[in-house]
């Protein structure tokens, strides 16, 4: 897979910024400004072009974990939009997590991003260090009945619970993970609202309601063309219906088989920097 998404547009990189607070905000908000530039041709609502272009620059590693942005009313200013536009773009940031806005100090970049807690969607930014900027979508948590390799791996269940959700990158691209668990042992989770499993990491459900947790993984990753299902719920058309398939089976106390998972990346993205085989419940 390639390192960038073909039709990324790039933002200029302007000069570091000196130790003056007043230079640094500056320079931050004409690169905001032209990473907005660049998706004027986008049919989006401005709220949603002006999250897309914060979000492109966190990627760019302009904008680190820890960093303050620039208060509303200069971000308004400086990108020629209403203040109300800023605030729903920074609220729709904070609901995803990416951001963390406190009452009389500011908006922050959030320090515990759905990036640095979801292990098996770690996309490198263009600097080749920083973390993409990802968030979490339930689709659906539902019993199923159908054939798979989750059956053969969790041999000791009799029945299936999906946790279906997108995992969305920076605006840029979709991934879908679809985490296969024991129907019996776990059935609780059904009666979880949605909006709820947005939010939380599986695995630390198991852990702290169930005292499963994982332990360690294995890895297997695939070339394939994608089903229909799956290439609408990516938004992918029918050519461009490729990509790559990792599965990984989690294994709790004992090695005792915990949970399956199929994740489905397309193909022309970003470089993806996968975790060890130990995996330490935290």
């Amino acid at each position: 897979m390639k390192n960038a998404i073909a039709d990324k547009k790039k933002v200029p990189r302007l000069s570091s910024p000196g130790s003056d607070e007043g230079t640094s905000e500056a320079s931050a908000l004409e690169r905001l400004r032209l990473a907005l530039e660049s998706l004027s041709t986008s049919d989006e609502p401005r709220h949603s072009r002006l999250r897309r272009a914060m979000l492109n620059l966190m990627a760019d590693g302009h904008w680190a974990t820890g960093d303050k942005l620039p208060p509303e009313k200069e971000i308004a200013d400086a990108v020629g939009l209403s203040l109300g536009t800023v605030q729903k773009a920074l609220s729709r940031l904070a609901a995803d997590n990416v951001v963390v806005r406190r009452h009389g100090h500011g908006t922050f970049v959030s320090p515990s991003s759905q990036a640095e807690q979801l292990l098996h969607f770690r996309f490198i930014g263009d600097d080749g260090v920083a973390l993409m900027p990802v968030y979490a979508e339930a689709i659906d948590c539902t019993a199923v009945t159908d054939d798979g390799p989750w059956i053969e791996f969790l041999a000791n269940a009799r029945k299936f619970i999906r946790v279906r959700r997108r995992i969305k990158v920076a605006d840029e691209f979709d991934c879908l993970s679809e985490l296969y668990i024991d129907g019996e042992r776990f059935r609780s989770i059904l009666a979880m609202p949605l909006q709820e499993l947005n939010r939380v990491l599986i695995r630390t459900i198991l852990a702290e309601r169930f005292n499963a947790p994982t332990l360690s993984v294995s890895q297997q990753i695939h070339a394939t063309e994608f089903s229909v299902e799956i290439g609408q719920l990516l938004g992918l058309t029918a050519k461009k219906r490729f990509g790559m398939v990792l599965e990984v089976r989690s294994y709790s106390h004992h090695q005792a088989p915990l949970a399956f998972q199929a994740i489905y990346i397309p193909g022309n993205v970003r470089h993806l920097d996968l975790p060890s085989r130990k995996v330490l419940h935290t």
